[in-house]
This record gives C-alpha cells, sequence and structure tokens, in this order.
C-alpha cells in the first residue's frame, strides 16, 4: 500500500513538473545539435551513404513528408552568403549540378561539426555532404526558402572550389560583352536566364539601403538611370569589397556588375527584376549626384491627417542611424546603451528601440522584439523620442502568432510624459483572428485622457512580440 501512495506521488510531482513548463515564443535558441536518426538501415535514403539530392530533398519540403530528423543532402555550393561571428557558423546555397533550385543552408557548422572561422572556409563549386533537418520558413514577406537548419554538419567535402561561380567567357554575359539592363530583364522573362553570375551593366538610379551585418548596399539600376527598373539585392562593392556606408554608392554612377540575375516575386506577388544577393562590382564610372536616399512613403505612413501606420517594411526604410535591423538576431542591442538602439523615421518622427529584430516568421512575422518577466537585460522596447505634432489618440498594435499557437501577446504599454518614460500603463481591448498559417492580435489602447506625445511598448513579460504594425492616431 505505502508503495502505491509512493508511486501515485511520484506520479503527480512528474504531472505537475511537466504542465507547469509552458512554451513560450523566443527570439531564438541556442545552437544544439540536431537529434539524429536512431539505428537503421545504413544505407537507406537520407544517410550518408546514400544523401538525398537537393531535388529530392526539395520535393519532400513540399510534399510535407521531409523528416522530422537530420538526414544527410548532397550538393554543390553555389554560394556563401554569410559568416555569423557569434556562432562561428556559415550560411550557404546547394543545388544539384546544373540544376537551380538551392537550399539554404541556414547558420550551418562545418566537417563534423567544427567552428568555421571566416566565409573562406567554404567556396563555391565545392560538393558537400550536409547532415541537418530539411524545412521549409516563410519569410516576413511571404517568400518560401527550402533550408537545412541551424546548426547542421558537413559529413564530406570534395574539391576546392572556386571564389566565384563559373561566368561566359564570351559571347553575351561576358566581361567584353555585358548584358544591358533591358537585356538582363528580357532574359530573365523568357525563362533563359543564366544559372551562374553574368555580366550586366547599368547606371545607378537609387540607393536604397545600406545593410551593415553584410557590408552591403540594395540600389536600383537602369540604362538610363532614371528609373528603377532591376533591384541590385544586397551587393558588394568593388570587386568583392566590403562597403562601409550608403554614401559608397551615388546616383548616377555607371557600374559593371558580376551576379546571377534573377526574377523575385514578393509577397504581394509583384514580380522584381534581381541580381541575387552578393554580386559585386567590377567598374565604377563616374562621381555621381548623391545618395538617392529613400524616404517612407507619404501613403499610408504618414497621411496628410499626421497620423503614423508603422510595418517592418518601412521601420527598415525609415533606418536613420548607424545601428542595422537584422533577421532572427538583436546583434549587440543594449537596452542601458543607446548608441546601440536601432533608430527609424517615419515623416517628421523619430523612433527608437532595443532588443528587437526581423522575425524569420517562425513565431510569428514583423518585428520581434525579446521579453523577459525578471531579467531586464532581455526586456525590448520602442518609443517616439521626438515628440509627435499632436497629443495622441490612440496605439492599435497588430501583433501576429502561429495560428496553431496557445500564447497571446504579453507587454506593457504606456502613455509618457517624454521620450521612453513609463508614466501611466494603459489598458487595451483585444480582437484576433486566424488568416493562413497565422493569427493576428488586434490591441487598441486608448490614451485621449493622458494628454501626452509620447508613448513606450515594453517587454516585461515572458516571450517574444511580432509586431505586424502599429497605428498612432493623433487627436
Amino acid at each position: 500500500m505505502k508503495k502505491y501512495i509512493f508511486s501515485v506521488l511520484m506520479a503527480a510531482m512528474a504531472a505537475f513538473t511537466f504542465s507547469s513548463c509552458e512554451d513560450v515564443p523566443e527570439p531564438y535558441t541556442l545552437p544544439t545539435q540536431p537529434a539524429g536518426p536512431g539505428t537503421t538501415d545504413p544505407n537507406q535514403k537520407g544517410s550518408e551513404s546514400n544523401p538525398y539530392t537537393v531535388t529530392e530533398a526539395i520535393a519532400l519540403i513540399k510534399a510535407g513528408t521531409a523528416p522530422s530528423t537530420a538526414v544527410c543532402v548532397k550538393g554543390k555550393i553555389t554560394a556563401v552568403t554569410f559568416f555569423n561571428a557569434t556562432y562561428s557558423s556559415l550560411s550557404y546555397n546547394i543545388a544539384d549540378e546544373g540544376s537551380s533550385d538551392v537550399i539554404e543552408v541556414y547558420s550551418g557548422k562545418g566537417k563534423d561539426g567544427a567552428n568555421f572561422s571566416s566565409k573562406d572556409d567554404l567556396k563555391v563549386g565545392q560538393t558537400v555532404v550536409v547532415k541537418g533537418i530539411v524545412k521549409a520558413f516563410t519569410k516576413n514577406d511571404g517568400t518560401i526558402v527550402n533550408e537545412i537548419d541551424k546548426n547542421s554538419t558537413i559529413i564530406s567535402i570534395e574539391n576546392t572550389g572556386t571564389t566565384t561561380p563559373d561566368t561566359p567567357a564570351t559571347g553575351k554575359g561576358s566581361l567584353s560583352d555585358p548584358y544591358n539592363v533591358a537585356e538582363a530583364i528580357a532574359v530573365i522573362k523568357a525563362g533563359t536566364a543564366p544559372t551562374t553570375q553574368v555580366y550586366l551593366t547599368g547606371i545607378i538610379s537609387d540607393v536604397a539601403f545600406y545593410n551593415e551585418t553584410y557590408k552591403s548596399i540594395t540600389y536600383y539600376i537602369s540604362d538610363d538611370g532614371k528609373s528603377k527598373d532591376m533591384q541590385v539585392y544586397s551587393g558588394k562593392g568593388l570587386n568583392g569589397a566590403d562597403f562601409a556606408s550608403k554614401e559608397d554608392l551615388k546616383v548616377g554612377q555607371k557600374v559593371t556588375i558580376l551576379g546571377k540575375i534573377m526574377k523575385f516575386t514578393d509577397k504581394n506577388g509583384n514580380d522584381i527584376m534581381e541580381v541575387d544577393k552578393t554580386s559585386s562590382i567590377i567598374k565604377i564610372e563616374g562621381e555621381g549626384t548623391g545618395g538617392g536616399e529613400v524616404k517612407p512613403d507619404p501613403t499610408p505612413d504618414t497621411p496628410a491627417s499626421g497620423n503614423i501606420e508603422m510595418t517592418d517594411a518601412s521601420i527598415l526604410s525609415g533606418k536613420s542611424g548607424d545601428v542595422e535591423l537584422v533577421e532572427k538576431y538583436y546583434n549587440s542591442q543594449n537596452v542601458t546603451n543607446e548608441s546601440t538602439w536601432y533608430t527609424w523615421k517615419i515623416g517628421d518622427t523619430t523612433f527608437k528601440g532595443a532588443k528587437i529584430c526581423i522575425s524569420d516568421g517562425t513565431n510569428g512575422k514583423g518585428i520581434q522584439m525579446q521579453g523577459n518577466a525578471s531579467d531586464a537585460s532581455k526586456q525590448g522596447f520602442l518609443f517616439n523620442s521626438t515628440a509627435f505634432a499632436k497629443d495622441i489618440k490612440t496605439v492599435t498594435i497588430l501583433f501576429s502568432t502561429k495560428a496553431t499557437s496557445t500564447y497571446a501577446p504579453s507587454y506593457t504599454l504606456y502613455a509618457a510624459k517624454a521620450a521612453n518614460g513609463k508614466d501611466t500603463a494603459i489598458e487595451g481591448k483585444s480582437t484576433n483572428e486566424v488568416s493562413g498559417d497565422y493569427k493576428t492580435y488586434t490591441e487598441t489602447f486608448d490614451l485621449s485622457a493622458q494628454n501626452v506625445k509620447y508613448f513606450t511598448l515594453f517587454n516585461n513579460k515572458a516571450g517574444a512580440l511580432y509586431i505586424e504594425k502599429i497605428i498612432i492616431t493623433l487627436k
């Protein structure tokens, strides 16, 4: 009888222990090795001796039948995109020989799980067998990316590779006969664009964005320098050098670029003619006329009434400080050091935020903000650092979670008398609805009785927030 009572008590304690641990969305997890499959046939598909091709792995992902455990995939490296010094990992793309369909190996480790020391540790053209979890994730712009999840390991590496893909030695697309912008767009639309890098020339019509993490610039080119016909996405400088700032390129300069030309479809279904990331400039001609700064569209972000509407896109395009906003990581943002906070402008109003980044869509979409109930160093926030022209009437925030999540946003919204103030906590009214893979919480706060021109969103609760949109209505 005593043994029976003891067993019941132990079972009850176990149930209490597990039920008291609730998963909440966190910004990112610490790197751990992916769980490997159990004891299986060493020659089965997806094993080291019989890896999937990239095409086979993509087919499994699209069919929703990809294994939940780590498998092996073999492919040729087509681009090495980013070295993460924090985790000593590399992100790179692999494809089957002669195919343009790629899988992104996200934040992967080296041979047998070893750390990488630089981006040069892998080369384009090397053939690798990678072991990791294959999956799809949806970016904030709606793009679905086939990937091998973080902390994969390389089982084998063949050949020495090259620093860049093969490019035409002669003929159209070669250095002696580069595409102009119209020609590049024509072959993209015809579906005959080369799968390797090519040379093309154009005149810079707009310099849109400097990425401090990648030391790259996104800019636009056309044949006449007046229209934004083709986007050069996250491109590198002369002979692949890092850019130091947005001012390194000028509108009106003529550039010869080495890169892969392609079509990108955004979340609204618009086709964008693009030179893919990690392109390099071979030649720059002329002094240009200026940086061509892109200002936020006055509609809908800064309508005539003076009200303000913010999304991740306008927060990115409105960047006005030196700190970069990147995907998944808060980098060096420190809640006690204002110089590390991200700064942006919407119209004439300046905003600042700390412990914020761009969500990768895993737990929610939009701007991701870290939260913690007890550790102040992990309590993210954002606020307007300059006063609005009129007192605030309402603040409406649209939060995102996965449709299947039971986690509801938890945080504090303050009416403030000064920038980053926390004078009066305001209770909000909340509704939610599910659309596709996500649930949106619309939460509205009435500040009309407070007579203030500042607000602060403070995540002093457990779990990250995912902010789709903020709407400030002024009196």
